[in-house]
C-alpha cells in the first residue's frame, strides 16, 4: 500500500505511434485520498480519524492491518496442523488393508505449544509425571517385598 501512495515518477501519455508525450495530469490530492478511504474503513479506521486526525495514524493502521493478517496466517496454519495430526492419527483405521480391531490412535490430550517456554514447561511437566509414576510403581514394589518378608 506504501508503494501506491508515493510515486517518484510521473505517469506519462503513450502516443499510438509509439512515441510518448507530455506527463499525464496527476490526480488531485483529493482524488487520492478518495481511492484510498474505502481500505481504511475496511481495516478499522473511522472517517474522523481518516480525515481530521493525525496523519500518521494510517500508518499504525496499515501496520496493524498487516499484523492482523500475520496472525490470521498463523491460526490457519495452526488449525491445518491440528487437522493434519487428526488425520494422521485416523490413518490406522482408514487403511484398506487395516486388520479388524485396529484402533485410531488417541486425539491428542494437549494443544500443541505454540513458545519454547510452553514447550519446556510441558517436558517438565511430563519428566515430574514420569518421576511420580516410576515412584509409585517403586513404592508398591516395596510394600509387596516387605509384605512377602512378613
Amino acid at each position: 500500500m506504501d508503494n501506491e501512495l508515493v510515486s517518484c515518477s510521473l505517469p506519462v501519455k503513450e502516443i499510438k505511434g509509439g512515441g510518448s508525450a507530455a506527463p499525464a495530469p496527476l490526480k488531485t490530492y483529493t482524488q487520492q485520498f478518495d481511492e484510498i478511504f474505502p481500505f481504511y474503513l475496511s481495516i478499522g479506521m473511522t472517517a474522523e480519524q481518516f480525515w481530521d486526525s493525525d496523519c500518521t495514524l494510517v500508518k499504525a493502521y496499515r501496520e496493524a492491518n498487516e499484523l492482523q493478517k500475520k496472525r490470521k496466517n498463523e491460526e490457519l496454519w495452526l488449525q491445518g496442523l491440528y487437522v493434519y495430526q487428526a488425520l494422521i492419527d485416523a490413518a490406522p483405521v482408514l487403511h484398506a488393508f487395516a486388520k479388524p480391531g485396529t484402533k485410531p490412535i488417541p486425539y491428542l490430550d494437549k494443544p500443541i505449544p505454540l513458545t519454547e517456554q510452553e514447550a519446556k514447561q510441558r517436558e517438565e511437566a511430563e519428566r515430574i509425571a514420569r518421576y511420580e509414576k516410576m515412584r509409585a510403581i517403586m513404592l508398591s514394589k516395596a510394600q509387596q517385598a516387605l509384605q512377602k518378608k512378613q
